[in-house]
């Protein structure tokens, strides 16, 4: 009988040697990892920059329309100014139906201006430009709710409205000739 050497008995486990990892693989994944942080940045800021190009616009159309909306209502409001500051009561009612006819003029700008402001998308991390569009859409939401109310009194002047012509009659003063 001839003996077999014991293959399965003491088992040498030689360990291996822990390889560092080379330096050349180091240098490349720093690249790769620099390379894809500088793609990202240049992605960020040309999304950035398109933002900041959409918020500019609203703001501009929407000062252009609350700029227009100043001019044509503050006219009429300096205008009758000196005879409202005399008159009391029901006729002070009637500034809103003097009014009326400016602000349907400006009305469709002032909204055009709302709709382009809430099309305005902007990535969350972009806090000032986030600010700067929720303001924008705010005013120019109160803006466009002003107008419709305002435009929405009709274009009765004082001098036609029938309730008053009734209260002038009865406190005997006498009407326009």
């Amino acid at each position: 009988m001839t003996t077999e050497p014991d293959v399965l008995g003491a088992e040498v486990v030689e360990s291996a040697p822990r390889s560092r990892p080379s330096r050349r693989l180091v240098v490349v994944v720093v690249a790769l990892v620099l390379v894809a942080g500088l793609l990202a940045w240049y992605a960020d800021h040309r999304a950035r920059v398109h933002e900041a190009a959409a918020v500019a616009r609203c703001e501009r159309m929407l000062s252009d329309a609350s700029a227009r909306a100043d001019v044509r209502l503050g006219a009429v409001a300096n205008m009758l100014r000196p005879a409202m500051a005399t008159v009391e009561g029901i006729q002070q009612l009637h500034l809103a139906d003097l009014m009326a006819s400016p602000a349907r003029q400006v009305l469709p700008r002032a909204q055009r201006a709302h709709r382009v402001c809430q099309t305005v998308s902007v990535r969350p991390w972009h806090f000032s430009l986030l600010e700067r569009r929720d303001a924008a859409t705010a005013y120019s939401g109160a803006l466009v709710t002003l107008l419709q109310t305002v435009a929405a009194q009709g274009r009765a002047y004082f001098r036609d409205d029938s309730t008053l012509q009734r209260l002038r009659a009865a406190a005997g003063v006498s009407g326009p000739g």
